[in-house]
């Protein structure tokens, strides 16, 4: 809503509101930044995969006001996670982790927490799958999952692209009729 405020405020003396109107109608979101990607048990799950560093997932983060189911974590591009930790014990129900940042990501949250004085339930997964089926346990309803992994895919992943499409997968493969009911 934010960047539509915006672009209408630029573009007012530019375009007519009509036009501007049609376009918003018509416009296709960026695939793997904050894609809806299915509601399962009211619960909404979210693809941020292009989401490959702190500020990105920070953006994700404050584009919710539900609840937050948090699946974070990838390869080691040396980055300052230091800036999660406070967002994420703010907005953060569950934190899933995943991959060879994990453990830097858990440093900079424990850290909040301890100077919070505030606890947080935090799980180490190995494999995508394993986090996506925990995140389908953790889950309340109208809350949301966000797979905003603020870390590069080349750990595990082709690129985000293939990362995204793997999560995109997993989801959509969910019980209701899909391949995988057990997940």
């Amino acid at each position: 809503m934010e960047n539509i405020a915006t672009a209408l405020a630029v573009t007012k003396d530019l375009v007519p509101v009509e036009k501007a109107i049609e376009t918003i109608k018509n416009f296709k979101p960026v695939e793997h930044r904050l894609e809806f990607v299915k509601e399962i048990n009211q619960v909404k799950w979210y693809n941020d995969s292009a989401s490959s560093s702190p500020t990105r997932t920070l953006s994700g983060l404050n584009a919710f006001e539900e609840d937050i189911v948090l699946i974070c974590g990838g390869y080691d591009k040396k980055l300052d996670y230091k800036p999660l930790g406070k967002p994420i014990v703010e907005k953060v129900k569950a934190l899933l982790l995943i991959g060879q940042t994990s453990g830097k990501i858990f440093d900079v949250v424990k850290q909040e927490l301890e100077n919070q004085n505030k606890s947080l339930d935090i799980y180490m997964c190995e494999t995508l799958q394993e986090t996506v089926k925990l995140a389908k346990k953790l889950a309340k309803p109208q809350s949301v999952v966000l797979f905003s992994p603020a870390s590069a895919s080349f750990d595990m992943f082709k690129d985000f692209a293939d990362r995204g499409n793997q999560f995109k997968k997993l989801v959509n493969d969910f019980g209701d009729g899909g391949k995988n009911p057990d997940l």
